[in-house]
């Protein structure tokens, strides 16, 4: 019997000739190295930027729609948050200074169109007092992957610095 439901028409629709085993591995290879490769970038202009103080160019990191999750505050939109961070900093005598800022992430895994990364970030700042702090953050982010290939910041979520061992 044929289902009649507009939506499970697909089975009659011609099915598209069956590829070689060896080529889909190969795409699929190709895809995820492309994949890391992508992650990797914007894990490099994350750091750059970050060091830099380009809250702008921070911004251009992040999905349209990310979500940030930080320590003892509500959630809120990723841009607001930047936003919110390059008007504090506008104050130079509130202004810490990243001398240092190490990423470690510890696992990557992807999901399609989505992947998440868990790792340890470890910075080095010129605290408001001229001191210098050593912290690390335990942090969890989502990434989206962006119609271009590029990955950008879906979701972000982090603990309060801890000073470093």
């Amino acid at each position: 019997m044929i289902p009649t439901d507009k939506n499970c028409q697909d089975h009659l629709r011609p099915m598209k000739r069956p590829r070689n085993e060896m080529q889909e591995m190969t795409d699929l290879i190709y895809t995820y190295a492309e994949d890391v490769a992508n992650i990797e970038d914007l894990r490099r202009r994350d750091v750059a930027a970050s060091i830099a103080g380009e809250f702008e160019n921070l911004k251009s990191l992040m999905d349209e729609q990310c979500i940030v999750l930080a320590p003892d505050s509500e959630p809120e939109s990723g841009q607001a948050f930047l936003d919110r961070a390059a008007d504090s900093s506008k104050d130079a005598k509130s202004q810490e200074q990243i001398l240092e800022l190490f990423q470690d992430w510890e696992e990557l895994k992807l999901f399609g169109d989505f992947a998440y990364e868990r790792g340890i970030v470890r910075y080095t700042v010129r605290n408001v007092d001229g001191e210098i702090v050593r912290e690390t953050q335990r942090l969890m982010r989502i990434l989206r992957r962006q119609d271009d290939g590029s990955w950008r910041v879906y979701r972000a979520m982090w603990h309060r610095p801890q000073e470093a061992r």
